[in-house]
């Protein structure tokens, strides 16, 4: 064996060797830990496990409620892709965050082979054809919704709310669907003030944090209000399964319970937490 391969092969029994040490003090941070010895490393162990158990539950909820919306929504029966057609994001593996998203075709990229589809909150992004399908039209007939005649009201009502639902949560959803007006600034003599899109959006929420709350919004147009009744009556969303109808005389449905009535209903909803609570502990 010449100098130079004695050279090599001490190299190489050096890298096994800090390998074979590195492994060993991985493997010393993994082993079980001693609560007594180590409390702190302890606690910082529990810390991590409690994180990670969260993280695990947060994906599964919005799996779940991705796979409820897609399971919503109505696939047109000719895929056919222009401008202007409303679409559904679906199959993405990197991003599945936006599967489920509903946006309308501005163009096909030929450069990038790619579609660019704008949503109603403002965002755009390509898409490969292959990861969009084209929604029925919400002003197709068919249904008792078309039938009935005139669309009520722009507004709808939700209900069922799951207490960690935030206004945040409502308008990504519902704003996926058309868009949401806004609620004009008035100033001392009643006259509107600002600009539009310095208003907040038409979004109310009753009774906030509190297990089957409800809310009301406001499109800009009509027909976006009978897609989104389509489209979420019977939506899984932060793990509630959400109403959606059309805002009676343009409000809230009125509660016409009892007290007795409202009573159960809110022990009901406290066993309710309770029991969530205990699940998520788990």
């Amino acid at each position: 064996m010449g100098r130079r391969d004695r050279s090599r092969s001490r190299e190489r029994d050096r890298d096994r060797a800090r390998q074979d040490k590195s492994r060993d003090r991985d493997k010393g941070k993994s082993g079980p830990i001693d609560p007594e010895k180590s409390p702190e490393r302890y606690a910082q162990y529990l810390k991590e496990r409690q994180d990670r158990a969260a993280e695990e539950r947060r994906e599964r909820k919005a799996k779940q409620e991705r796979d409820a919306r897609m399971n919503q929504l109505r696939v047109a029966s000719k895929q056919e892709f222009k401008v202007g057609a409303q679409v559904a994001v679906h199959g993405l593996q990197k991003n599945p965050e936006k599967n489920g998203a509903i946006g309308t075709l501005r163009e096909f990229l030929e450069d990038k082979g790619r579609w660019a589809v704008d949503f109603s909150e403002g965002s755009s992004n390509n898409f490969k054809q292959e990861n969009l399908q084209v929604m029925e039209d919400a002003t197709d007939t068919g249904s008792k919704l078309e039938d009935d005649g005139d669309i009520p009201t722009a507004k709808v009502y939700i209900s069922n709310l799951a207490a960690e639902t935030l206004q945040d949560d409502l308008l990504k959803l519902f704003g996926s669907i058309g868009l949401i007006a806004r609620e004009p600034i008035k100033n001392a003599k009643g006259k509107s003030k600002g600009y539009e899109d310095e208003w907040p959006f038409a979004c109310k929420m009753y009774k906030p944090g509190t297990d089957g709350g409800d809310a009301v919004i406001e499109y800009k147009d009509r027909c976006a209000a009978r897609a989104a009744i389509k489209a979420f009556n019977g939506y899984l969303l932060q793990g509630n399964t959400i109403k959606v109808d059309y805002a009676i005389g343009g409000e809230a449905k009125v509660d016409t319970r009892t007290q007795e009535q409202r009573d159960l209903s809110e022990e009901r909803k406290r066993e309710l937490g309770k029991l969530k609570s205990k699940l998520r502990e788990q």
